[in-house]
């Protein structure tokens, strides 16, 4: 897919022939002329490569603004938040995303407390969109980090009687109805759990408690909910009362607070200055991509050279933070523009369903992953993302390789563009904290890998071990190169 054009290089006979007619007028008026016709044939192209890449935007700012505007007042979720979101006029901190988040998606979240006894009913719809699921947040852990908690994810939720859920694969993307009913339950998870039910694991009526809905890439027109709005509310009280709308809400007394579950400013500052490069750390050369474990061993043991001190002082146990979705596994590396200003990611490109901008079957309908992405963002301390690009923005080879290209808009050589093979990301405003020690030449890039097939072996979900990461993904995992902008221009522009 999105492989250059035959018009984007001048074929080597047409060169042949326009030097072989030197020395005459009609050579040369030929010369001229297909000369003009191959600049028109490449003009052509980069406008059509342009155009099909355009279409694959993420949600275009107009439908952002209507999102905001159509779900920005509801008594329960607070307005949605994301990238798309955090730079509209008015936007509160709680819209503005800082746990390195994704430019497709979009976040509704939910700060409640359940009284003693009841349970909560939404009555919703599927979205017309990539993926969507329903998070509890777990209880806050060391350096109040929170990980995620129960979920369930869009095929997981059966639909109501009459209606289709069409993320089944099998199935196709544009039927309805698509009606659904999903249930919040106070205590642990059951042996035996319900159907379309997640479950708070506290029974404590004094304990806020958290949850989101995720919605990732909607189909092309559709607005941040995938075009079918917010679920509605039902809160089930003890005695069997069933209270809506405002009443409901002033029960449950929802907040719009934003999160906190970053990365301490002192402890960072303080693991930089005593590393052994306080230029660089943890960035190295090459850059060195890691599985996202938990928030210490990644964050705070990357400053540990040695592997087995590291292991022995933050454990790599699954436990995550950052709000990490659990439908996901991440790959993070840090990177630092004083190694060179331009930094490329390469590798195999995992087969994932083309969505965009509106598909109505799943294609194809088995697929390693249903989401990749590659992002730019801030130090732990923030945690905000920059710039994103996903799969089907990305340019492939016949065999699946991709490469893309991040650095700073006036590093950018100008073979850095699909047309010629290669993805572009913005690369941001450095670690980006309030303090004057703050390096803004300093990313951390990672990379999402999204409800993956449970039987693909190369998968970062089938890392058991740190450091096994390169020989379980094979070509899967990424290469990463710091390059200076006159040697990449040498690479002139190829097939991508």
């Amino acid at each position: 897919m999105f492989r250059q054009r035959k018009s984007d290089v001048t074929h080597p006979a047409a060169r042949r022939g326009a030097g072989s007619h030197r020395g005459t007028g009609a050579g040369r008026r030929t010369a001229t002329s297909l000369s003009g016709v191959l600049l028109a044939l490449v003009s052509l192209a980069a406008f059509v490569t342009a155009s099909a890449y355009a279409s694959l935007n993420y949600l275009p700012h107009k439908l952002a603004v209507k999102t905001n505007n159509k779900y920005g007042h509801d008594c329960f979720w607070a307005p949605p938040k994301g990238m798309d979101y955090a730079n509209l006029p008015g936007a509160i901190p709680i819209q503005k995303p800082n746990l390195y988040p994704d430019v497709g998606s979009t976040y509704f979240v939910a700060q409640y407390k359940l009284p003693e006894g009841a349970s909560l009913t939404f009555h919703g719809k599927f979205g017309h969109e990539r993926y969507m699921s329903w998070t509890m947040f777990g209880r806050p852990g060391e350096l109040g980090q929170i990980a995620s908690a129960d979920h369930l994810r869009d095929f997981q939720i059966r639909p109501d009687k009459g209606s289709v859920n069409p993320f089944k694969p099998s199935g196709r993307r544009d039927r309805g109805p698509r009606k659904y009913t999903f249930h919040v339950v106070s205590g642990p998870i059951p042996a035996h759990r319900a159907p379309n039910t997640i479950y708070t694991q506290t029974t404590d009526p004094a304990t806020r408690l958290g949850m989101s809905i995720r919605n990732y890439l909607p189909d092309r027109g559709r607005d941040g909910t995938g075009d079918v709005g917010l679920p509605k509310l039902v809160l089930n009280l003890a005695d069997g009362t069933e209270v809506r709308g405002q009443a409901a809400c002033a029960m449950l007394d929802p907040i719009e607070d934003v999160s906190t579950s970053t990365f301490p400013a002192g402890l960072w500052k303080g693991l930089v200055a005593s590393s052994a490069d306080p230029v660089n750390a943890p960035a190295v050369n090459p850059p060195k991509w890691e599985k996202f474990w938990n928030a210490l061993y990644n964050v705070a043991g990357i400053f540990i050279s040695d592997q087995a001190e590291r292991e022995a002082t933050y454990p790599p146990t699954e436990t995550g933070g950052f709000q990490n979705n659990p439908d996901t596994s991440y790959l993070l590396t840090p990177i630092s523009l004083k190694y060179g200003p331009l930094v490329t990611v390469s590798g195999k490109m995992p087969t994932f369903p083309k969505t965009l901008p509106a598909a109505n079957r799943w294609n194809p309908r088995k697929y390693q992953v249903r989401y990749w992405s590659l992002c730019s963002g801030s130090s732990p301390v923030t945690g905000l993302g920059y710039d994103c690009v996903y799969d089907q923005q990305v340019p492939i080879t016949k065999k699946r390789h991709y490469t893309v290209v991040i650095g700073r808009a006036k590093d950018r050589p100008p073979n850095a563009r699909p047309a010629c093979g290669y993805q572009w990301i913005n690369f941001g405003k450095g670690e980006n904290y309030p303090d004057p020690a703050a390096r803004n030449y300093f990313d951390v890039m990672y990379m999402r890998f999204m409800a993956v097939d449970p039987g693909w072996e190369q998968a970062p979900q089938k890392v058991r071990k740190p450091g096994t990461e390169k020989k379980v993904m094979g070509p899967y995992f990424p290469n990463t190169k710091y390059w200076t902008k006159s040697a990449f221009r040498k690479l002139g522009c190829k097939a991508g």
